[in-house]
């Protein structure tokens, strides 16, 4: 199927007016990451344009600024709700490497991801017997390992990044409220308008929530009539989870959480035309084996488990040691 085929059949003025504001290769690119997500369901494609293309066409277009906004691309995927929302949180991410966000952009961010996980969650496949179980088992989503590591890392490096923002907004606020002298300041209005934002928005990146979805996407991806996207979720997800509850102080609950990923050796995911274990999957993505080895490596630090600490540790340093030796890290983008 052509690109110019599907688009031609969904023409609107809203989108044929956006449609000039920004390059056919950006509108190429697009359209060929929704075709390899949702139609064709292949991994090196999809590697190649998520891992090479998107940061060729960034660098060229989209070096400090912000990609077209969703509602401007909604052509190129036919308005398909679950790419849009990966989109959107695919160029956010990009957007806040490059721009210090304020309390509305890190707010905005909340509400990405909570769309983004609650339309994965309503197209997980359910556990049901018969022929509806065979219905619902069909894939109709494919994202690589990577880019599944990707979105639950960039989600709690915001989510801590909005819990620092916060300490330091009202630790501002407290300074100026009472100087030394027993006098009150004006609050700064950059400060008063985050405090107001924070007021109005109390809920943004609750703990309780972030926990909530990453246990939920462990919870759908576990099941037998999960696919392989839904799969990777779930074993990334459990080092998403051992580095929050490291982060929280939870040191124990932190290496009880990668139990399925240095345990389950039995059980195989298809990973492009191999099947591997859940810990070969996490060390096939680097920044997941990284994360996992340092937020395991200080957790068996903490309850003085030194011996596996070392162990973690030294085995990742060991594994850099060499790849950078080999050139074999020096690849990765």
């Amino acid at each position: 199927t052509t690109r110019s085929s599907l688009i031609s059949l969904q023409p609107t003025t809203a989108t044929m007016a956006s449609d000039d504001l920004f390059p056919d290769s950006v509108k190429d690119f697009v359209f060929d990451l929704h075709d390899v997500s949702r139609r064709s369901f292949i991994p090196s494609e999809q590697h190649s344009l998520y891992v090479g293309s998107f940061r060729d066409v960034t660098a060229k277009y989209f070096p400090t600024s912000a990609w077209p906004t969703p509602a401007q691309i909604s052509s190129e995927c036919g308005g398909d709700p679950l790419f849009l929302s990966l989109y959107a949180e695919l160029t956010l991410r990009h957007l806040q490497s490059v721009k210090r966000p304020n309390v509305h952009n890190r707010i905005e961010g909340w509400h990405t991801y909570r769309q983004l996980f609650d339309l994965l969650l309503s197209e997980a496949p359910e556990e049901e017997e018969g022929a509806d179980a065979e219905k619902k088992k069909k894939e109709s989503l494919y994202l690589v390992p990577e880019w599944c590591f990707d979105i639950l890392h960039e989600f709690l490096y915001q989510f801590q990044g909005f819990c620092q923002f916060r300490t330091t907004t009202y630790c501002a606020a407290a300074k100026f409220s009472s100087d030394n002298d027993g006098e009150n300041k004006a609050i700064p209005s950059h400060v008063a308008d985050a405090i107001d934002a924070l007021n109005s928005n109390r809920d943004a990146w609750a703990v309780e929530t972030v926990l909530y979805y990453l246990h939920r996407l462990v919870a759908v991806g576990s099941g037998s009539n999960a696919s392989a996207t839904y799969r990777y979720l779930a074993i990334l997800s459990l080092v998403t989870i051992s580095r929050l509850e490291c982060l929280l102080g939870d040191y124990k609950a932190a290496i009880s959480a990668l139990d399925v990923v240095y345990n389950d050796h039995d059980t195989k995911v298809p990973v492009g035309e191999e099947m591997k274990s859940a810990e070969e999957l996490v060390n096939g993505v680097f920044p997941a084996r990284l994360s996992l080895a340092y937020h395991a490596g200080v957790s068996y630090l903490m309850l003085r488990r030194y011996k596996d600490a070392v162990g973690v540790l030294g085995g990742i340093c060991l594994f850099m040691q060499r790849g950078f030796k080999t050139g074999h890290l020096r690849k990765i983008p």
